[in-house]
């Protein structure tokens, strides 16, 4: 992924995402690069057929009184839901000046689902709203790391302050590809560092080499350090190193363990391809 390259960003929700936030990143995101924004709420399948079970309720968190669900009623909420997306769109594109547009899937948060969606990049929420502040419900999203077709960024968080987007560079990683994203991610206040896995010295020395050439023209500074093969030391480190942006070459994410690795991360993640 580099700027020139984003035309269109895509953001994706469903039922349990904080929609007016998530689309508040995607469209300054979009504004970056000047790019379309696309929003899609995704009416979940799981939900309809829970809905059409004898035993379906709804409850809220601050009473202890349940009502039936019926299909109908999912309905309404659901078509609710994507209307308020909707306008958020409208909204955020109108206040940054984008072209935008929108649709509704329903279908079930999954990879083919997300193959559906045609964007350059797509974000997806995986950080619900809150209830009551003290609970929050597992994200179907979460589980669909390293499976999506397309440079793909994973919401974790609220937003926040500048910190440190890492960049981490495996044996596989394409240098100049992730590089170059962790670049066009960095907000100005942002560091940008990159952990080379493995303690490869040649690594390092490649990677170092694609930086200089990669960030001259932006004028960003970038800070190199070896960093262990895998597993519980790399995830360790990673997590020492707080970063506020992961950037992840996709191909690595296919593997298991490095999937594993990434859902244990609570930061947000893009995953490059």
């Amino acid at each position: 992924m580099s700027e020139s390259k984003v035309r269109r960003v895509a953001i994706a929700c469903d039922a349990s995402c904080d929609i007016r936030v998530a689309v508040g990143e995607a469209a300054a995101l979009a504004q970056r690069w000047n790019a379309e924004l696309h929003g899609v709420f995704l009416e979940d399948e799981n939900l309809y057929r829970l809905a059409g079970l004898p035993f379906g309720r709804q409850m809220t968190w601050s009473s202890a009184v349940s009502e039936s669900l019926s299909g109908a009623d999912l309905e309404k909420i659901s078509s609710a839901l994507g209307a308020a997306m909707r306008r958020a769109i409208s909204e955020a594109a109108a206040q940054h000046g984008l072209g935008w547009s929108f649709g509704i899937l329903r279908d079930l948060p999954s990879a083919a689902a997300l193959a559906e969606i045609e964007a350059d990049i797509l974000v997806i929420d995986v950080n619900p709203r809150e209830f009551a502040a003290l609970w929050r419900p597992p994200s179907s999203w979460d589980a669909l790391t390293g499976e999506h077709a397309r440079t793909t960024l994973i919401r974790r968080q609220k937003p926040m302050r500048p910190g440190t987007v890492l960049v981490l560079i495996g044996e596989s990683t394409d240098r100049d590809k992730v590089l170059a994203s962790g670049i066009s991610m960095a907000r100005p206040g942002d560091k940008i560092a990159a952990l080379v896995a493995g303690g490869v010295p040649e690594q390092m020395i490649s990677a170092q080499q694609s930086a200089e050439r990669l960030s001259a023209p932006a004028r960003r500074e970038i800070q190199f350090e070896m960093g262990p093969a895998g597993g519980a030391r790399l995830l360790s480190r990673i997590n020492e190193l707080a970063p506020v942006l992961l950037v992840v070459d996709a191909s690595d994410a296919a593997d298991p363990a490095f999937r594993d690795l990434l859902t244990q991360t609570r930061c947000d993640v893009l995953l490059v391809r």
